[in-house]
């Protein structure tokens, strides 16, 4: 039997006008079907969003990276030459540096190699990895070149992970070498944790091959900080000639310079006579140095005149304050209160069996 008529049309045998059948029996213009019902007020919008997309898509974009597909950029490691494959898109998206290489009017900004120099080759690879991962194993072995890496490339998460992981590895014989990396590299908070430890740290710090290997400018630095944790200023001075003595031969010229960051008019006279004019050698700022000290001793009712950065005690010498006593909310307190200067921080030193009003205090053994 022979069918006649367009096509889409119902069957003119069928003797009704029932869509159901053969696809071919389906309207072609849609708009004419109504998926909503027509007395229907409220709104049916929906806003659809698929969890773990983005990571899916990433991770897409990572099994491409491994089968060498859809690449369009190879770098290369100028320490050893080695090439890594990568997306521009994933790596302008992960990096300021790599965006602004792609992106920006820079003279690479289309070649398909680029070579980095004075880049390690694994961790180049570890890096570009990271960018579609999220995630990047640190090392003792590599902690200090991938720093250095993602500096360079402003990958500033990994800059925070590296600088956590060199903080918790903080030790007097390290502490100083890190400071000074951390300082290369522009890491403020690594340098912040590594001057701390090291002030707190100093007597430890300055039996350490470290200390003896600073410079004149690193070894000013340091004597200039009233936060270093010592009792006496005499720890200062013999750290300062154990110094010199390691290398007397380029490091004398530097002895008044530096004896000037030594606070000698808080160090007792006896010591200036016995320990420190002994070394000045004749150095004219030197004996200008133990003048001052002496003139402080000797004339105690001009100290007021005298006062410097000398005069001024380090933070750890000067002890703890106490606060016995006073009056709280139950009229009477019953704790001794401490406050460490170097610290700035209030504890509870002790507690009073009871509480007292109007009494003395005398400091025994002190």
């Amino acid at each position: 039997m022979s069918m006649t008529g367009s096509i889409g049309s119902p069957c003119k045998e069928s003797g009704n006008n029932s869509l159901v059948g053969s696809d071919n029996n389906l309207p072609r213009d849609f708009s004419r079907l109504s998926l909503f019902s027509a007395g229907s007020t409220a709104s049916q919008d929906e806003h659809f969003r698929c969890e773990g997309h983005a990571e899916h898509s990433l991770s897409c974009m990572k099994n491409y990276l491994q089968a060498g597909k859809l690449c369009d950029v190879t770098l290369i490691a100028g320490s050893n030459g080695r090439r890594v494959q990568a997306h521009r898109l994933v790596l302008s998206a992960a990096s300021e540096y790599f965006s602004a290489m792609f992106t920006g009017s820079l003279s690479n900004s289309d070649e398909t190699e680029i070579t980095l120099g004075d880049v390690n080759g694994d961790v180049l690879q570890a890096v570009v990895n990271y960018c579609y991962s999220g995630s990047i194993e640190i090392r003792e072995d590599n902690v200090e070149t991938l720093l250095a890496t993602a500096c360079l490339m402003l990958l500033h998460e990994v800059v925070e992970a590296c600088s956590r992981f060199l903080a918790h590895q903080l030790h007097p014989s390290n502490c100083l070498g890190i400071a000074v990396f951390a300082e290369h590299q522009a890491c403020t908070s690594l340098l912040q944790e590594a001057n701390a430890y090291t002030s707190q740290h100093f007597m430890q710090v300055i039996r350490n091959q470290e200390f003896l290997q600073l410079n004149v400018e690193q070894m000013t630095n340091l004597l200039s900080n009233d936060d270093l944790n010592v009792s006496c200023e005499e720890h200062i001075f013999q750290a300062l000639m154990s110094w010199i003595q390691h290398d007397p031969t380029t490091r004398r010229q530097h002895i008044g310079q530096l004896l000037g960051l030594v606070k000698l008019p808080l160090l007792p006279p006896a010591f200036l006579t016995d320990y420190v004019e002994p070394v000045i050698e004749g150095d004219t700022t030197c004996q200008k140095l133990i003048m001052e000290a002496m003139k402080w001793h000797l004339l105690p009712e001009r100290r007021l005149q005298m006062a410097c950065a000398r005069t001024r005690p380090r933070k750890a010498t000067l002890g703890k304050l106490l606060v016995v006593g006073g009056m709280d909310k139950n009229k009477g307190a019953t704790t001794i209160e401490s406050y460490d200067p170097r610290c700035d921080i209030w504890t509870v030193a002790h507690h009073m069996s009871g509480r007292r009003l109007q009494f003395g205090i005398a400091l025994m053994g002190g």
